[in-house]
């Protein structure tokens, strides 16, 4: 686990994305697994290396890439179905 995280750090030093793919990914959390439970651990990770992170093709590919905020909290506008859905945003005070 402790190479992937410096892969990825690595990576977002040179690029503002850094994508690990299944065949990377499975060394850490074997495809025996279940998608959701791999899903979860590959979050839980990012939250511990302070990153974001973001699935396509479930299983596939993960998308790691520094939090935009200084809270550790991207702030994201999701198109979903059509619907326009808006996390609110802190205000400083």
């Amino acid at each position: 686990m402790r190479k992937l995280a410096d892969l990825i750090q690595s990576e977002l030093k040179r690029q503002e994305i850094c994508a690990v793919y299944n065949s990377e990914l499975a060394r850490v959390w074997p495809r025996s697994m279940s998608i959701s439970r791999r899903m979860e651990q590959i979050t839980r990770f990012a939250k511990q290396q302070k990153l974001a992170v973001t699935f396509y093709d479930v299983g596939l590919c993960a998308i790691f890439e520094k939090p935009r905020t200084l809270d550790g909290v991207s702030q994201r506008v999701l198109l979903l179905e059509g619907e326009y859905v808006k996390r609110s945003r802190k205000r400083r005070k």
